[in-house]
Formats: structure tokens, C-alpha cells, sequence
């Protein structure tokens, strides 16, 4: 099974580094490590951007994958498209080489791609991270799933943060509904778990002809989260044209929260 996921087309943290020219390291998160990958370090004491991956491909048809890193790495793209130091958390089990090891299983890329399991592995690397390089605040930047994730670990944060999901199930329920596909049994939705008035700055961007995460999936979350900014791009999908727009799309996000 190893060779047939090498052969199959899926990077793994080493090989996007070398591809890119990024640094990599591991840093713990409870019983997993995970990769940390940056083409510019920070700098320590000013503003920290922190990219969240989709959820890849966590299902082969109606298997559960072996691996469920994605050929696409969409978050990767929009951190390096970006002009600023950044770095990108991979999330419990992804970016492997080969089958992931336990203590992964794929409940953890399915039914409990959001679990408490989940966060706290990605809260634990967060707060490492944030004590490494002492930022005066957050920049949270989610693609696809990694979006629900930056929510939930948002909510977690004392330092002044800033959320930016991109076509994102921010309510991870009507998302499954939607597709009928199976409930995410022991995962956290955003829409029920982060109340009204969050103390962090939410800005979610969507695309009109996105039929992954269609606009009308997030109609809760926007009802429990009036104050929130919602910027909708018609002609997107879930994968066009966020990397080529995202440095000014970004800026955008960055010079009206100042």
C-alpha cells in the first residue's frame, strides 16, 4: 500500500520542501508531529500568518483513503503566492509519506476530520508556535475544511487574531446535508460551536460558482454571525481563481482591519 501512495501523484512534506524550496521542521502536537513549512521565517514579535490545508481526499470513493493528503495544496499555493512570512501547519496524518502510521486512523480524516482529537493536536503546535515567535497578533488563513479548523482554534486565542477562510463549510452540517453524504459524527461544526459575538475578526470569502461549498451551506453560521464579513466573488469555484487573485485579496483583508 506504502508504494502504491508513493506512486500515486500524493506530495508529502518532503517533497513539497524540495519542490518549493521551503523549509521544513516537525513541531509536536499530542501523540502526532507535524510539519511545519515556510519559505521566510517570521519575524519574531510582528504579525504571524498561520495557513490551514483542506481536507484533501479522505475518501476514495466509497473507501476510506489510505492517505488523505490531496494532490493540490491550494493553502500552500495562496502562503507562497502572499508576499509576507508565513508559515503553513500540515494537520494530524496529512503530508506522510506512504500509509499514515498509527496513532493515525482514518477516523480522523473522515467522520472526525474536526474532532477534539484534531484541534487539540493543531492548538498544541499553534501555542508552540506562538511562544516560538511571540507575535503581537494572528493571521488565521483556512482553505476549504482548514477553514472550520481555523475557526475552532480561533476561538482558543488571547492574542488579537484574524480568521480568513476560504471557501470554507463554515457549517459543517448543511455542507453534508447538501451532498448527503455520511454526518460528521465526532467532529466540531463552527456553526454550533462558536457563539455569537466571537472576539476574534472573521473575514470568509466564497465563491458564487463554488458547487463543493455552494454559498447557501453557510446561511447559519452568517445568521448567528451578523457582524462577521462575508465577501463573495462571483465568478469563483473552489479551486478558481483564488491563488491568482490572493496576494491583492489578501491585502484587502489585511489594510481593513487596520
Amino acid at each position: 500500500m506504502s508504494l502504491l501512495v508513493a506512486c500515486s501523484g500524493i506530495p508529502d512534506a518532503d517533497q513539497l520542501a524540495e519542490r518549493h524550496g521551503l523549509s521544513l521542521r516537525h513541531v509536536p502536537g499530542g501523540p502526532f508531529t507535524l510539519p511545519v513549512l515556510a519559505r521566510t521565517e517570521p519575524v519574531r514579535g510582528e504579525r504571524l500568518h498561520l495557513y490551514l490545508e483542506g481536507d484533501g481526499r479522505p475518501w476514495l470513493g466509497r473507501e476510506r483513503a489510505a492517505n488523505p493528503t490531496g494532490r493540490s495544496a491550494v493553502a500552500l499555493d495562496l502562503m507562497l503566492a502572499a508576499p509576507y512570512p508565513a508559515l503553513l501547519l500540515g494537520r494530524p496524518c496529512y503530508h506522510q509519506p506512504g500509509t499514515p502510521s498509527p496513532p493515525c486512523e482514518p477516523d480522523l480524516w473522515t467522520e472526525g476530520r474536526y474532532s477534539p482529537a484534531v484541534l487539540d493536536a493543531l492548538a498544541e503546535a499553534v501555542q508552540g508556535l506562538l511562544a516560538e515567535y511571540q507575535p503581537a497578533s494572528l493571521v488565521l488563513v483556512g482553505y476549504s475544511g482548514g477553514g472550520a479548523l481555523a475557526l475552532l482554534l480561533a476561538q482558543q486565542q488571547t492574542l488579537p487574531t484574524t480568521v480568513v477562510t476560504v471557501a470554507s463549510n463554515l457549517d459543517t452540517a448543511a455542507w453534508t446535508e447538501y451532498h448527503r453524504h455520511l454526518p460528521l459524527t465526532g467532529s466540531l461544526n463552527p456553526a454550533l460551536e462558536i457563539g455569537p459575538g466571537a472576539a476574534f475578526r472573521q473575514v470568509h470569502l466564497a465563491g458564487g460558482l463554488d458547487r463543493i461549498v455552494p454559498p447557501t451551506t453557510t446561511a447559519r453560521y452568517r445568521e448567528r454571525h451578523p457582524d462577521a464579513e462575508y465577501r463573495l466573488h462571483a465568478d469563483f469555484d473552489h479551486h478558481c481563481c483564488w491563488v491568482e487573485a490572493w496576494p491583492g485579496l489578501l491585502d484587502s483583508v489585511l489594510a481593513s482591519g487596520d
